[in-house]
């Protein structure tokens, strides 16, 4: 994994030395192993690279092809690019390294734009075309990777992280986003983000920019297209399941010229990856686990599962316990690194446990994205069992705020339309027809919730170490066979049933049917002492005043009684508004 950035002018000038070094300094930490940039006219390439296939020189970027003269930066990994590349081959291509960065160069001028289609992998890229002088981006199936731009009549930039891209001098805040923002967990769903100057491509998802600056849009996947098959079999469902996990967890391990580890929280999602890796003798297991203090009956580890599950397999386990302090003298240092801010407690918990992992792998495998495949948060059965509309149902048991909530935390000027109830009726209503509610709500989860909240929050702040992390319940072929099956059956058992069904097989019942465990880092939910004082200083400083963001009575409200007032998700209101504003301070005001 890497960190790409670029521009393009369409005003006549070239793209400016000191704004493109910016740029480069925002994505270096995602890509700590080599750095370079490539210029050709109105055209500016930057990548700082991660090296973790063919480690050597010969993959460094921007990569240029000699035949074609097109220059490519890419961040990601392309899974079946072995294969591939055996194909080009037998089609007359030629190659120089033994990486998945040429194997995209060739693929484009083989297939065109077309090329994304024939991708399994996660990945942002951009090509530069010789020939039509156009950029060609792409962002993967479900939007694992990020990538964020900036079009005007002057230029067209883009980044792995907003902060390339940021302008002092422009930074409205798109009061639609900032309605989702506090409404969806933090999730901003593509193309917008916070700033109404800033987009992020949308998953599945490619663009041309034309030198005169068109840019044309296409999708080229929708795990809409996907049928229900109501005929399969209990027996036939945990076959298949069992084995694309099995697979999509190989893979991980296989396409990696270095080590590679695993996130070991002693949920039931981390556990299993182990397990199905010690028992296919992937490798020799390296896992990693971390642990707040305790406050006011809020646990802040799992230790106790996470050695047992280390000493079933077998693997050399880490266990890091973050004292007060040290999480406090790195909260800055977490919120900066956010790309977009992040409410979520635990983006403290990947920022300081990547920290760590990072001195001993360059590559890891996280468990994200198993709840939304197979059913596993709490409100599925309760938005299930609710009665109303698709829209009503879901909002009744998602949704951080309500409406009113959130009208009384912002200024009136921020306020106008209901956005995050428009934006849920608009995904229910281009569901297929013919699945059921539960069905389409976990789609939309995979299709556009997952990718803004739980995936960025791990890629995020385990890449501002140089830690690339891999998520195998988010493989494709699992995603498309999961979402093919009736969603009803998943959640039976508090939720994930197939997944606990497969799971007997490699864990003990006692782990895998115990209650979920919400990983919280307490001192972010319970607020006090420094904590608390962090908070009172940000909000009632003169950066927060001239903002004018928040309704300042709400504010003085939540800080006589801190620990009082929780989202319907239990995030603490307050660090939610701290969080926000801090973000803004730094990646703005400084």
């Amino acid at each position: 994994m890497c960190g790409i950035c670029g521009e393009m002018r369409f005003d006549g000038d070239k793209p400016n030395q000191s704004k493109m070094l910016n740029m480069m300094d925002s994505i270096a930490k995602r890509g700590p192993d080599h750095g370079d940039e490539y210029q050709y006219d109105n055209i500016y390439l930057g990548h700082r690279r991660l090296s973790v296939i063919d480690i050597s020189s010969k993959s460094h970027q921007p990569m240029i092809d000699k035949k074609t003269g097109n220059a490519i930066v890419f961040n990601g990994v392309v899974y079946n690019f072995k294969e591939l590349r055996k194909l080009l081959i037998k089609k007359g291509y030629s190659f120089s390294s033994d990486g998945d960065t040429e194997v995209i160069l060739k693929s484009y001028d083989y297939y065109g734009r077309e090329c994304v289609k024939f991708f399994d992998g996660v990945f942002s890229f951009c090509i530069f075309d010789s020939e039509t002088k156009e950029l060609f981006l792409a962002r993967d199936r479900l939007g694992i990777k990020p990538l964020y731009y900036k079009i005007n009549k002057k230029y067209f930039s883009f980044s792995s992280n907003t902060r390339a891209l940021i302008d002092k001098n422009d930074n409205q805040i798109n009061h639609k986003s900032l309605h989702y923002q506090f409404t969806l967990h933090s999730v901003v769903p593509a193309p917008n983000t916070i700033f109404k100057n800033i987009y992020k491509l949308e998953p599945g998802h490619s663009m041309t920019i034309s030198s005169k600056g068109q840019i044309s849009k296409k999708q080229y996947y929708s795990l809409n297209d996907i049928a229900l098959n109501k005929k399969i079999q209990e027996n036939e469902i945990l076959e298949e399941s069992e084995r694309l996990l099995i697979k999509s967890i190989g893979k991980r391990f296989y396409t990696a010229d270095v080590d590679v580890g695993v996130l070991l929280s002693g949920g039931l999602d981390s556990s299993l990856i182990v397990a199905m890796a010690a028992r296919s003798k992937l490798s020799d297991i390296n896992t990693f686990s971390i642990g707040f203090p305790t406050i006011d009956n809020e646990v802040g580890d799992e230790f106790y599962y996470s050695d047992i599950v280390s000493k079933q397999f077998n693997t050399k386990h880490y266990k890091y316990n973050i004292n007060q302090d040290h999480l406090f003298e790195s909260l800055d240092n977490v919120i900066k690194e956010m790309p977009e801010p992040m409410f979520s407690q635990d983006s403290a918990a990947f920022y300081l446990l990547a920290n760590e992992v990072s001195k001993k792998q360059k590559v890891v495998l996280s468990g994200q994205g198993a709840d939304e495949l197979f059913g596993g948060y709490f409100w599925y059965e309760k938005m299930n069992d609710a009665n109303g509309s698709d829209s009503e149902r879901f909002m009744g048991h998602y949704f951080d705020r309500s409406h009113d909530d959130y009208c009384n935390t912002i200024r009136k000027e921020y306020i106008s339309n209901n956005y995050s109830e428009e934006l849920i009726e608009r995904l229910f209503a281009q569901q297929r027809d013919d699945i059921s509610y539960i069905d389409k709500t976990l789609r939309i989860d995979l299709s556009t919730l997952v990718v803004d909240d739980p995936v960025k929050r791990v890629d995020s702040m385990t890449m501002a170490h140089g830690l690339e992390t891999r998520v195998p319940f988010l493989d494709i072929d699992l995603v498309e066979f999961m979402s093919s099956i009736p969603s009803a059956q998943k959640l039976q058992n508090s939720g994930k049933y197939y997944l606990k069904k497969i799971a007997e097989k490699y864990l003990s019942k006692d782990l895998i049917y115990r209650d979920k465990f919400y990983f919280p880092v307490p001192p972010l939910k319970i607020l006090e002492g420094k904590f608390l004082d962090y908070v009172r200083s940000i909000l009632l400083s003169k950066n927060c005043s001239d903002r004018a963001l928040y309704n300042q009575d709400n504010i003085n409200t939540l800080l006589l009684n801190p620990n009082s007032y929780f989202t319907k998700l239990n995030g603490n209101k307050l660090w939610h508004l701290a969080l926000l504003e801090r973000w803004f301070q730094l990646n703005i005001d400084a």
